[in-house]
């Protein structure tokens, strides 16, 4: 039977590696990570991608690599191939067939939106190849380099190099204070965070859908069921989840279940 489960950066898996930024790029790349299936892996390598806010830039290191998204509405799709993925608004399964190799980049919120701009929108629940905004010579060398190291050194020097596509603006400052604001604070109210960055409601509403391509109440719900399942997972039901924007456990649930189709004991 095939299980998918979250798995958070904190979390040891022997076919998960990831490694951090260097000081340079901690504002732009939240972490590069590598997924490892062996060729006689009985059961494929399932995970449950959490609704966020986050753009992913992947490519596969073998032919055989093979990855599937399942997504409650649309079904079962294969997404093999090198890609840029966008934010999500609902939970999917990724499966990882047995013998696939895959390199990615998790950017933070909202950092490609001038890069991206015209295809923010388009990208949301969605990808596109790699290549429309890549050079393909760039993403072959990447896979020519032999360690996850190498890829990771090579990937920081290309960012390094070009980063004047990270540019920023009042909107992406707005938006990236709003976030840290209610990753930190816990205060999952449009109102109240549009006060505290110092702009009106309507206008955060159209600076998050312009840099991230969803509405702040959106991504409030994806950040929110993020921290309070990290919550359930260290402490579970007994903890006053009304702190983490919730009415009670029950309303975690429900929304556990809306968001991913599964219970919290699942994921």
């Amino acid at each position: 039977m095939l299980i998918s489960k979250v798995i958070y950066e904190d979390e040891v898996n022997d076919h998960v590696r990831i490694k951090y930024p260097c000081f340079e790029l901690r504002d732009i790349v939240e972490y590069y990570f590598e997924i490892t299936t062996e060729n006689n892996l009985i059961t494929p390598f399932s995970i449950v991608a959490l609704p966020n806010v986050n753009i992913v830039a992947s490519v596969n290191l073998t032919d055989k690599s093979q990855t599937l998204k399942v997504d409650r509405k649309l079904g079962i799709k294969d997404t093999t191939g090198d890609k840029l993925c966008g934010s999500l608004t609902d939970a999917i399964t990724i499966i990882h067939a047995p013998g696939t190799h895959e390199f990615a980049i998790k950017f933070k919120p909202g950092v490609l939106y001038l890069f991206l701009k015209d295809d923010i929108p388009c990208l949301l629940d969605s990808y596109k190849p790699l290549s429309n905004y890549i050079d393909n010579t760039i993403i072959e060398e990447l896979k020519s380099k032999k360690t996850f190291d190498e890829r990771v050194s090579y990937a920081e020097n290309y960012l390094l190099s070009n980063i004047d596509i990270f540019k920023s603006d009042y909107k992406l400052e707005t938006v990236i204070k709003a976030v840290y604001y209610i990753t930190h604070c816990g205060d999952f109210k449009s109102n109240m965070v549009s006060k505290i960055v110092g702009v009106s409601t309507p206008t955060l509403n159209r600076y998050f859908k312009e840099v991230l391509g969803m509405s702040p109440k959106q991504c409030f719900r994806a950040l929110r069921f993020k921290i309070a399942l990290m919550n359930y997972r260290s402490k579970g039901c007994s903890n006053s989840y009304d702190e983490l924007g919730y009415t009670d456990f029950s309303h975690f649930a429900k929304e556990s279940q809306c968001l991913t189709n599964k219970k919290p004991s699942e994921l």
